[in-house]
């Protein structure tokens, strides 16, 4: 998500000369990543971007999400296509009304998942090991250091434990959204009846 980094004027100087028309259409190369394109047609945050070229600073974070989710995430950037801080973000503002509710349900879940543990002198209750088959993952991101604030003052706005668990929870259920928009168009789709060419009139 970082921006490439621009060329060297011994690069610029050494580098053969191109036509007019070349360097107005260059070739089109597939994009390793995305397969969609070429890297410079990969869609980023249009706020994200807009704010870089502003100069604005931006700060790297990381994140710590359930490799399921972060698998999902993935997978839908690349299908859209928009990048991970994009997604982030659209899920975050899209759920925020709803985000406290969310929380508390998330939080009360896991509090059901812990168990007693005696320290020596007294009881107390321990979160359970994470389950083997879905262990967290740290997603690497860097954001414009205005919305990291934003983040962090929703967090002790709506009582989050952490930015992580924000971001699941808005994750988890935005792309669930996601995915029940999908299935409900496609079933729209296999309840369409083509048209017979020779019912014309």
């Amino acid at each position: 998500m970082s921006d490439s980094p621009s060329p060297s004027a011994t690069d610029e100087s050494n580098a053969p000369a191109t036509t007019a028309t070349e360097a107005a259409d260059p070739p089109a190369k597939l994009d390793p990543i995305s397969r969609k394109g070429t890297p410079e047609h990969r869609t980023k945050s249009k706020r994200e971007g807009a704010g870089r070229r502003q100069g604005m600073p931006v700060q790297a974070i990381s994140l710590s999400v359930p490799a399921s989710l972060a698998a999902q995430w993935k997978t839908y950037s690349q299908q859209v296509p928009r990048s991970l801080v994009d997604v982030l973000l659209d899920a975050v503002a899209a759920t925020r009304p709803r985000l406290p509710v969310l929380l508390r349900a998330h939080q009360a879940a896991l509090r059901e998942k812990t168990r007693p543990v005696s320290d020596g002198t007294f009881m107390r209750n321990v979160p359970q090991p994470k389950r083997l088959e879905d262990p967290y993952v740290t997603m690497p991101l860097r954001l414009l250091a205005t919305n990291v604030d934003v983040l962090d003052a929703m967090v002790h706005e709506m009582a989050a434990e952490s930015r992580s668990q924000l971001v699941v929870v808005a994750l988890t259920a935005w792309l669930a959204d996601r995915r029940a928009e999908e299935q409900i168009y496609e079933e729209q789709l296999e309840l369409e009846v083509p048209e017979d060419p020779f019912d014309r009139p």
